[in-house]
């Protein structure tokens, strides 16, 4: 089945179609909003979290060597990935809250997706990071219903943040689709301006937009 899925620069949501009307999900805490922030132990932990806890695949060659550097600094770190190291919304706040000392923390990613002078490496690292955050999302909408999520429109704007433009909007779009896929949507459509009309929404699914602002800080060096 289709959902639609607006993933924000500050909350992610997620709508399905039922009796003919666009319903939303719950996300966290009885909240139909997940606000877009993850902790983990380190930076690296991620990419080794969905490769060692939902076989995540790293399909080209910068995935996979951003993967074999993160194992190897994880075990020379001592760092045990579990399960549990990778948190997402108000989870992931009050941990970081927590114990800041020891937690990697990450607010609005989508931010930086457009952003120029990506390094190959960082592109990896970002599309990690959505990958995990799409792979949450779907688990969570997946328990609310009875068949199996396996395509989503996901809402984008017309032009993500940066200065490149047309290049710009080519990396972030590229960085969401490969990272749906890898969360397991089989199929993945991301029209410009999705979600700003709810008007002509198909049977199958529906999209909404909630963006409502997000932070900003350089931490992918």
């Amino acid at each position: 089945m289709f959902i639609g899925f607006d993933y924000g620069t500050a909350n992610c949501s997620v709508a399905v179609m039922r009796d003919g009307k666009p319903q939303l999900l719950k996300m966290e805490n009885d909240s139909t909003l997940l606000p877009s922030m993850l902790c983990a132990p380190t930076r690296e932990a991620v990419s080794e979290w969905l490769y060692r806890h939902h076989d995540v695949p790293a399909d080209d060659d910068e995935t996979q060597a951003l993967l074999r550097r993160a194992i190897r600094y994880n075990r020379e770190e001592d760092i045990d990935v579990t399960a549990k190291s990778v948190q997402f919304g108000l989870s992931s706040l009050a941990q970081y809250i927590d114990d800041p000392e020891e937690v990697w923390f990450v607010k609005s990613p989508k931010s930086f997706l457009g952003a120029s002078g990506l390094k190959p490496q960082q592109v990896a690292l970002f599309e990690d990071l959505v990958c995990a955050m799409m792979l949450h999302i779907r688990q969570q909408a997946q328990a609310q219903l009875p068949e199996a999520i396996t395509q989503a429109v996901i809402g984008r704007p017309i032009n993500f943040q940066g200065l490149g433009g047309d290049e710009a909007n080519t990396q972030a779009q590229g960085i969401l689709e490969r990272a749906a896929k890898r969360a397991g949507f089989k199929g993945c459509g991301i029209p410009v301006r999705a979600g700003s009309s709810r008007a002509g929404l198909r049977s199958d699914f529906a999209g909404r937009k909630t963006g409502a602002g997000g932070g900003y800080r350089r931490w992918y060096d």
